[in-house]
């Protein structure tokens, strides 16, 4: 792909160019994917595993109104809060939205920090069967630690690469293996479909855990004076909402509790923290074991680097896979 610097920003040609740009929570991806999608005239797409629901705006850091106008962003917004949404079905709703980018010759910037949205799109999805609603129900009955028990015993090579602590993966795999008598890890080994995205180049903002933990404070403390409370509210009236996919997000249930009532301001605020700082640990755990990763190091209190960007806008132009 072509590209010439006018007037201080990049404008690319029509051959299409993609990257992923990945980073845990609050590490600054979104405003470095803004301010490159701005300069080079991408559109974002999406690898967000919450920012799929409806209502879930500033708990999930979704890009606001005005962000959407100047951007064109995708994957977004796809289902009510109530509704079960897989990583089969984003691979399906990514599919579309790739194939419309490369008909349009559209450059795309790739943005978020769900590694398991990331894995599907580069390395494929398994073709295991879906899970059957029995089962699952059955399944739901066992607390956490009995799950992990039984995944670890029933297939110990899958449970020494997942996230654990994610209930809803963990119950994937044990569906899985109750169903087929297959283990998840036999079947994502031998029954993998091709990523769309295998050939993308992947990009990762790394910064280090104690720097961005305050950020991260700062952040929460933010949407908590920004309207956060008034969401949760509105979701909070919405029938199944306790038990919805969507509430499963990280604060939500925190936040809820203090609009209950029975949380103050500060131990909320501090929760949310504490499992904010645990989730990004584990996204970085995931992150440093995708093959060839190109990690950024940064710090999300300073501005953007100049350098940095115009790294970034170098790797877009090299992602053509037009071809």
């Amino acid at each position: 792909m072509a590209g010439q610097r006018l007037g201080g920003h990049w404008r690319l040609e029509l051959d299409l160019g993609v990257i992923f740009l990945l980073g845990p929570t609050a590490a600054g991806k979104s405003r470095l994917a803004m301010t490159l999608a701005q300069q080079t005239g991408a559109e974002i797409a999406s690898v967000d595993a919450f920012q799929i629901y409806r209502g879930l705006d500033i708990g999930t850091g979704k890009p606001s109104q005005e962000e959407q106008s100047k951007v064109r962003h995708h994957l977004i917004d796809l289902v009510a809060a109530d509704e079960e949404f897989s990583a089969a079905g984003y691979a399906r709703e990514a599919q579309q939205v790739f194939s419309d980018l490369e008909k349009r010759k559209v450059p795309s910037i790739w943005v978020g920090g769900t590694g398991l949205y990331h894995r599907v799109l580069t390395q494929g999805l398994s073709k295991a069967p879906g899970t059957d609603r029995t089962v699952a129900e059955n399944l739901e009955k066992k607390t956490v630690d009995e799950l992990v028990a039984a995944v670890r015993r029933v297939d110990p090579v899958w449970a020494e690469k997942a996230d654990l602590k994610n209930r809803r993966r963990v119950l994937r795999a044990l569906a899985v293996w109750e169903q087929t008598g297959r283990k998840m890890s036999d079947w994502q080994k031998q029954e993998t479909m091709k990523g769309l995205m295998s050939e993308v180049q992947t990009w990762c903002l790394m910064p280090a855990i104690d720097i961005l933990v305050e950020v991260i404070r700062k952040r929460v403390e933010g949407m908590l004076s920004g309207g956060w409370l008034e969401e949760v509210r509105g979701l909070m009236l919405r029938e199944g909402w306790a038990t919805s996919p969507g509430s499963r997000a990280i604060g939500y249930r925190e936040v809820g509790e203090y609009v209950q009532g029975k949380m103050g301001r500060a131990e909320t605020c501090d929760k949310i923290v504490s499992a904010t700082k645990a989730y990004a640990k584990r996204q970085l755990t995931w992150f440093r074991k995708i093959p060839n990763l190109q990690s950024i190091e940064i710090d999300p209190r300073e501005p953007l680097s100049e350098a940095g960007v115009e790294k970034l806008v170098r790797a877009l132009e090299a992602g053509d896979i037009s071809s």
